[in-house]
């Protein structure tokens, strides 16, 4: 089974589910209670991590750097990766983003 990569994105899911899956391990005992939702946007090289809070604390900045340099780790050094931290809104949520993580919020309707 060949792999995706940033230059060769002929198996373009597989990369997507590749990043996924890197930002699920990064991000293990790492979440705070109030990040709502956690995902990855990517195009090639380009890796956008997306996380929304509710509310956002000052205390939550150096938890997600943590995350997005156990994430850099993983992937290696070839991607250019940056970071949206934004206050969560319900039905607000970005498009394009593949979510990896999302708080249970109770009986809400999606």
């Amino acid at each position: 089974m060949r792999f995706a990569t940033p230059d060769n994105l002929e198996h373009l899911p597989v990369w997507r589910n590749y990043l996924c899956g890197q930002l699920t391990h990064a991000s293990l005992g790492m979440l705070s209670p109030r990040i709502v939702l956690a995902g990855v946007e990517e195009e090639g090289e380009k890796v956008a991590l997306h996380f929304l809070v509710d509310p956002p604390l000052s205390e939550d900045y150096p938890e997600i750097a943590q995350i997005v340099d156990e994430f850099n780790d993983l992937t290696g050094d070839q991607l250019q990766i940056s970071t949206n931290i934004q206050v969560w809104e319900p039905g607000n949520d970005p498009q394009g983003v593949d979510w990896v993580y999302r708080r249970w919020l109770g009986w809400e309707s999606v």
